[in-house]
């Protein structure tokens, strides 16, 4: 990590471990299986164009690299911001395993309409095969939610990631298999 000359290098870190006062852990999970090849699966998912080529304007998606000698994209501390009106989630890629699951941990100061309501925290895909060619996909996005949010935050997950099964299908060309959705 380069510096200014005599300042310190600062690792930032992603958002605490622990809800702070007044806001509970929550997560949200689905699992789904597709009738693809992992490796396929798993190429669509790493690949930048498939969040930043969909998006529904005013929402953006954008992927930056911190080293210049690194091209933006999904690498291990590759940084990346959702956001739009209400959307505010800048975070960086924590862990990579090739091919079988994927973390983006938000950063402090992320949130869904007000950083006093919903903070997203963390973003993984766990990818594994499910037989006959096909793969299975898990997603969990975890989040600080205001207790009474927790319920309305939940359904808004189910709604919106409800989509993201038949999305990939239809990208992939590839028959969807099962869907299981999981809010905690």
């Amino acid at each position: 990590m380069s510096t200014s000359a005599g300042a310190a290098a600062v690792r930032v870190e992603p958002a605490p471990h622990a809800a702070p006062p007044g806001f509970r852990a929550h997560a949200y999970e689905t699992v789904f299986e597709i009738g693809a090849p992992r490796a396929r699966v798993w190429d669509w998912l790493e690949d930048p164009h498939t969040f930043t080529d969909s998006q529904v304007w005013p929402y953006r998606v954008e992927f930056v690299s911190a080293d210049p000698e690194v091209p933006a994209g999904f690498h291990e501390g590759g940084l990346n911001i959702h956001h739009g009106p209400f959307l505010h989630l800048p975070g960086t890629l924590a862990e990579i395993r090739e091919g079988s699951y994927r973390d983006l941990r938000y950063f402090y100061g992320s949130h869904v309409v007000s950083p006093r309501w919903i903070r997203p925290t963390r973003l993984e895909f766990w990818v594994e095969d499910a037989g006959d060619a096909a793969t299975r996909v898990r997603l969990r996005l975890s989040s600080f939610v205001r207790a009474p949010l927790a319920r309305v935050w939940g359904a808004a997950q189910a709604r919106f990631w409800r989509r993201f099964p038949r999305w990939m299908s239809r990208s992939l060309r590839a028959p969807l298999r099962a869907d299981r959705e999981r809010p905690t």
